[in-house]
């Protein structure tokens, strides 16, 4: 609604309403609903209070499903990428855990890639804003540095990156416009990955991903019994995993620290700042280009 306002304004004043761009957000685990609540639909009604009328909110809703992951990502992104062909012009992506993995697998494999179904619409992408991402390129969080926060420190001696660890997006897949946001402490973002985890994965940065791997396509709901699994394949004491295996679990259940913990502890005002720098950006490149347009 709050986009209303802003149209019955500028036709009363006889100028026409144009939005910067369009927003598409994508929820984490557990909130279907594409409204929300949390990340990032917050930031979405947030930077509509803060400036009405300069982005279109196109939410994505997906199943947000915690067992099992990946059928839920794969449904997420076949939505985010029909959205993204149904909106011209302009626009922003964000997302939250597993709904930032969502946004991370559309640029890279569907928009970045010259194969991609959406490579067409790769000068459109003008801001991407991801929290606690599983698929962060390690050594790199430019939310932080916008937001004037350090990068997130060293786990274990390791340079940090997401979770995802061979997976994640590369230094040439982020560029300066990609804010990935990461907390100390988020074990979705800031995983012991080292800084080629490409090439050279660190031993305990492998386990938690392959943790990771496995709760993507479980069909099974008990702890218990995916560290049962994990411990199978890591050949390591069943003991010793199921505190990782826990922890990973917390995570996408948002139990115990996935509730109050750095996974969950995230301002969006640093984001607002900057998607109102790049729709004000948008704007003046539009009212120049229609000054300079001929006349026909």
């Amino acid at each position: 609604m709050s986009g209303l306002w802003a149209r019955i304004r500028a036709a009363k004043e006889g100028v026409v309403y144009a939005p910067a761009g369009t927003l598409l957000t994508v929820n984490g685990t557990g909130v279907p609903d594409p409204f929300g609540p949390g990340f990032p639909a917050d930031l979405a009604r947030a930077l509509a209070d803060a400036a009405e009328g300069m982005w279109n909110w196109q939410p994505v809703g997906y199943p947000a499903a915690t067992f099992p992951m990946g059928p839920s990502v794969r449904a997420g992104r076949a939505e985010l990428c029909a959205q993204i062909e149904r909106h011209a012009g302009p626009v922003a992506l964000s997302g939250y855990s597993q709904g930032a993995l969502i946004v991370d697998t559309v640029w890279r494999d569907d928009i970045l890639s010259a194969g991609g179904g959406l490579h067409h619409r790769l000068a459109d992408v003008v801001a991407i804003v991801n929290y606690g991402d599983p698929m962060r390129c390690p050594g790199i969080a430019n939310g932080n540095a916008f937001a004037g926060r350090p990068l997130p420190r060293d786990v274990n001696g390791f340079v940090s990156g997401g979770i995802a660890g061979p997976g994640n997006l590369t230094p040439d897949q982020t560029p300066d416009f990609f804010l990935s946001f990461a907390n100390d402490g988020d074990l979705y973002a800031c995983a012991p990955t080292g800084v080629d985890p490409w090439n050279d994965e660190t031993e305990v940065g492998h386990n938690e991903r392959i943790i990771f791997d496995v709760v993507q396509d479980a069909t099974i709901t008990s702890v218990l019994a995916i560290a049962t699994e994990v411990a199978e394949i890591l050949a390591e004491p069943f003991e010793q995993v199921v505190p990782l295996v826990q922890a990973v679990a917390n995570g996408a259940f948002f139990l115990g620290a996935g509730v109050g913990g750095p996974h969950a502890r995230y301002d969006i005002a640093p984001a607002v700042r900057f998607l109102t720098e790049v729709g004000a950006d948008l704007r003046v490149r539009a009212l120049l280009d229609a000054e300079m347009a001929p006349v026909l």
